[in-house]
């Protein structure tokens, strides 16, 4: 550990603890697992300055063929100029900076809310895979009746985990961390 991130990894552990209760409670309805990465072949990563400073950290700790891959993808994305783009960490379809990447990465695939306080279902439901047995797809929500025919055990709760809620927990102000600005990774890159 490095002393410039030593109190922001304390914060990272003690968000991991948190993120792992959450997941433990609705694992009946996510179906992540190694080698799936639909969450980081279309998307905007937002993150902080300090969590870029953090994932490139991660990244000049890879040997060069992997930082190879990961600047001609960066160089890319920025050619093609796209809104949503696949992340370019991302090698054979695992994260190359896995215990490095932001906090948007470590929250996906839970049940979240958006800006409205609607519940906003990961990406993936539309592939069948997180929350897909109660995500109502004409109506584009959650469907109780689905939760009820499909006979789970709890009722999935709706989790406000938006980086804008992360950086202003307690822990965050208690360790004095300053996340700086944030943007989208390829606006960093």
């Amino acid at each position: 550990m490095t002393d410039k991130f030593q109190n922001f990894e304390i914060f990272l552990k003690s968000v991991d603890d948190d993120l792992k209760k959450i997941f433990d409670y609705q694992k009946e309805y996510i179906f992540c697992k190694k080698g799936c990465s639909l969450c980081c072949e279309n998307g905007d990563y937002p993150l902080s300055q300090i969590e870029f400073e953090y994932l490139m950290d991660g990244f000049k700790n890879l040997n060069a063929g992997e930082q190879s891959i990961i600047k001609e993808n960066i160089e890319k994305i920025k050619q093609e100029k796209q809104e949503l783009y696949k992340c370019p960490f991302l090698i054979n379809n695992a994260c190359s900076v896995y215990s490095h990447r932001p906090f948007v990465c470590r929250t996906f695939g839970v049940l979240t809310e958006d800006a409205k306080g609607n519940p906003a279902f990961p990406s993936c439901a539309v592939h069948g895979l997180n929350f897909s047995q109660i995500y109502d797809k004409e109506k584009h929500h959650l469907s109780a009746e689905l939760v009820e025919k499909n006979h789970f055990k709890i009722f999935p709760k709706i989790f406000r985990l938006s980086n804008k809620v992360i950086m202003n927990l307690p822990k965050a102000k208690e360790l004095d961390i300053n996340f700086g600005e944030a943007k989208r990774m390829i606006d960093f890159l």
